[in-house]
């Protein structure tokens, strides 16, 4: 194994401990410079205030960890595989296969394999219950069901920003550099995504996503295709999930579910087949 090809490992390796360091790090910064900074301005009880500020307003929390995160992952990606090639460059070759029509393609993919999940889910809560409550009591305190502009920010933008640039970006086209074969490589990097949310449901399915993101940025040699395809799913995950649950019955609910599989089937066999991009140009 030649000193490039460990080379390459080893920052794909550090990007995934930097963006692990950074979120966690950051969380940390943020809460205690929040109590010192409470304690300091209102006094004894200003650190209970301030705690109980952030925990009332967790978008809010999140929406400052993502920033700091995505500053760093901006900065490493820009210098490492934008400043090398210029950005007309970059921006011509990572635009050059994407349409409205793909990013249709893409929109329905996310909207199966987000009902595919459901099933998914249920997987893993029969054979791992109690981490299955772990999950749902993660998901009920992290708000990601407090609709507001920080939302907005906090769950749909900066999320699909950070996590794009990192694993699809950085990690994904480090192994790619390293020789590692185009499959193992977006499989590793799948994985690594399931272990960076930190808890086994979301793990999993997380990982599974990672594989159809990790595809569509090489597939449209772009991270937009991959941001767009992580904007959706979580936008269908939270908004479309809670309009579906309020407005519509089980058995229309179940039939949502069953019809994800061969959705999903067609969106992947109409992004393949490069239906609705661009031609190339013929000489």
């Amino acid at each position: 194994m030649t000193k490039r090809r460990i080379g390459n490992i080893l920052l794909a390796l550090l990007a995934f401990g930097a963006v692990l360091l950074v979120m966690y790090g950051s969380s940390f910064l943020i809460s205690a410079a929040s109590a010192v900074g409470g304690a300091f301005l209102l006094g004894p009880d200003g650190t209970d205030m301030i705690y109980n500020l952030l925990m009332d307003n967790l978008n809010l929390y999140s929406f400052l960890v993502y920033m700091v995160a995505l500053v760093m992952a901006l900065l490493w990606y820009y210098f490492a595989f934008v400043a090398p090639v210029g950005i007309k460059v970059y921006t011509e070759e990572s635009t050059k296969r994407i349409t409205p029509v793909c990013f249709g393609w893409i929109a329905l993919l996310a909207f199966a394999l987000e009902h595919a999940t459901s099933l998914i889910v249920a997987v893993v809560a029969a054979v791992a219950p109690q981490a299955f409550e772990n999950y749902e009591s993660m998901v009920e305190s992290s708000g990601l069901s407090e609709y507001s502009v920080m939302w907005y920010f906090a769950t749909l933008i900066l999320p699909p920003l950070v996590e794009e640039i990192v694993f699809r970006g950085l990690i994904l086209n480090y192994l790619r550099r390293a020789g590692i074969g185009l499959i193992l490589s977006i499989v590793i990097q799948a994985v690594l995504f399931g272990v960076y949310h930190g808890n086994l449901v979301q793990g999993v399915y997380a990982a599974i996503l990672g594989i159809v993101l990790g595809y569509l940025a090489i597939r449209y040699n772009s991270l937009a295709a991959p941001m767009f395809m992580h904007f959706c799913f979580n936008l269908f995950g939270t908004v479309l999930v809670d309009l579906e649950n309020r407005f519509l019955s089980e058995p229309v609910l179940m039939m949502f579910i069953l019809q994800s599989i061969p959705l999903f089937v067609l969106a992947i066999t109409m992004i393949q087949l490069r239906i609705g991009e661009k031609k190339k140009r013929r000489v």
